[in-house]
């Protein structure tokens, strides 16, 4: 009924941000303009280089898996070996821990 407590841990303090204003229209409009400027190979050169994140950069690079080259398959390949060599020994080495120590219980 009562709930008396000694120590009362403070509840975290919520954030949240309201941006002021966002099209994501406008936004997307700048994106493919820009992407048609870099592939058409226009650029002003007045205006400095801007490196940005965009909404959702993270979030799509994430997942994206790049195209599997050669070297990534051999290097898959090999560690897939070597995983199997690494099972298959310490495989063997608890049968024969485990034949052993039971030869030594049978004395």
């Amino acid at each position: 009924m009562f709930k008396f407590t000694f120590v009362k841990t403070p509840k975290p303090r919520a954030f949240y941000h309201r941006p002021i204003y966002w099209n994501p229209e406008e936004e997307e409009r700048k994106e493919r303009l820009e992407r048609v400027r870099k592939d058409l190979g226009e650029r002003d050169e007045n205006e400095p280089y801007k490196a940005s994140i965009k909404r959702g950069s993270f979030r799509r690079g994430r997942w994206e898996q790049p195209d599997e080259t050669p070297d990534m398959h051999n290097e898959r390949r090999r560690s897939n070996v070597r995983l199997f060599v690494i099972v298959l020994v310490l495989l063997a080495l608890a049968a024969v821990l485990y034949l052993t120590s039971s030869a030594y219980l049978s004395l």
